[in-house]
């Protein structure tokens, strides 16, 4: 049996829906790697994020990021909020031991990026 793991995604709009689309492709581009599971999308709005989770096939939705980066059973953190709201992001996630891919650019300036990167690590 091959091995899953949990993503939540932050952000739902239109580089969510080409996350969503890429999760979905992954095993069969990729079929010796691990099966992503779509668990939670977070969006502010929910009307629109809750449509966003049953168009493209989430489990579930959330409104506060901090709840998916705190939720234990969430292994990735995907990040493709606005731009502004990265690093926030992603320290939260890092500290709370999830993997993170976050969407470019993955920070608004240099120094923001390498405090992200050392966090991270």
């Amino acid at each position: 049996m091959k091995k899953t793991f949990n993503i939540g995604m932050i952000g739902y709009k239109f580089m969510g829906k080409a996350h969503s689309h890429a999760y979905k492709d992954l095993p069969m581009f990729f079929p010796q790697t691990a099966i992503p599971k779509m668990k939670l999308i977070c969006g502010r709005d929910e009307s629109g994020v809750r449509q966003a989770a049953e168009q493209f096939g989430w489990d579930g939705y959330v409104t506060d990021w901090r709840e998916l980066v705190s939720n234990p059973d969430i292994d990735v953190v995907d990040i493709n909020a606005p731009s502004d709201a990265h690093k926030e992001i992603a320290l939260a996630a890092a500290k709370a031991g999830k993997h993170l891919f976050c969407e470019k650019p993955l920070a608004l300036t240099l120094a923001d990026a390498r405090e992200m990167l050392d966090v991270a690590e």
